[in-house]
């Protein structure tokens, strides 16, 4: 899709990128004799990355506070999926979005039977809640997240396990990463709430340190071809998502 020649004097030889391990579908990790980095986010980067000429290089096993301290210090130059958020928007250029995500609270069967599935934000002062470490969940949660008596821990099953021991009330996770867990026999009750809490895009962001920063117009200009052709639609729809 582009001339290899506009892209001649740029120092770009590689990508570098890496993405969250457990982010259904859009970046997650699957073991298949090895680590393997694998999702919406990867397809679509490795299929930008053929129509930008350049080679894609994934880091696997990157737990989220390492790749961004990569990533703002230019080790890393593109991060496979992240919501938009003004701060990192300061270090780092965001591109277009190529996908919308919502984040639901997962409620404990004795929340469900108690408030029901509709609990407000405001609500959650009074209850313990735990959350994936380290990741943000959209502006509208970020904003009211010190307010709140929240854990973080490193793995998602962990955060059902939790709620299974009574040691929290509620999980926030995007609806997409909670579904496998919630049919799971072991966390019969537990619900999503009936709403969102937020939607959010999901975009890529390419580190302003980074040596292929140079790219950004080329990349957001490869990403709303695809985005218009239907190529990364299509790349979704192999996940069979839940509309």
């Amino acid at each position: 899709m582009f001339s290899p020649s506009a892209l001649a004097n740029t120092e770009c030889k590689a990508l570098r990128t890496a993405g969250a391990q457990q982010w259904f579908p859009y970046a997650f990790n699957e073991f298949d004799g090895k680590l393997k980095a694998t999702g919406i986010a990867f397809d679509v980067l490795t299929l930008l990355s053929q129509d930008l000429g350049v080679t894609l290089k994934i880091e696997t096993g990157l737990p989220w506070k390492r790749i961004e301290s990569k990533l703002d210090a230019g080790e890393l130059d593109i991060l496979a999926g992240n919501y938009w958020n003004e701060a990192r928007s300061r270090k780092w250029l965001i591109t277009a979005s190529f996908a919308t995500d919502e984040v639901y609270l997962v409620l404990s069967p004795s929340l469900v039977q108690t408030r029901g599935t509709e609990i407000s934000l405001n609500a959650l002062t009074q209850y313990i809640g735990v959350m994936p470490r380290g990741i943000s969940l959209g502006e509208k949660f970020d904003s009211i997240r010190s307010n709140l008596k929240i854990i973080e821990v490193k793995d998602h099953d962990k955060m059902y396990e939790m709620i299974r021991r009574h040691r929290a009330d509620y999980a926030v996770s995007p609806q997409s990463a909670a579904l496998s867990h919630l049919n799971a026999p072991e966390n019969d009750g537990m619900q999503l709430s009936q709403s969102a809490i937020s939607s959010n895009n999901v975009h890529f962001a390419i580190s302003a340190k980074s040596k292929c920063a140079s790219l950004f117009p080329e990349f957001n200009d490869a990403l709303s071809a695809r985005l218009k052709d239907g190529s990364i639609e299509q790349i979704i729809n192999t996940y069979n998502l839940t509309r």
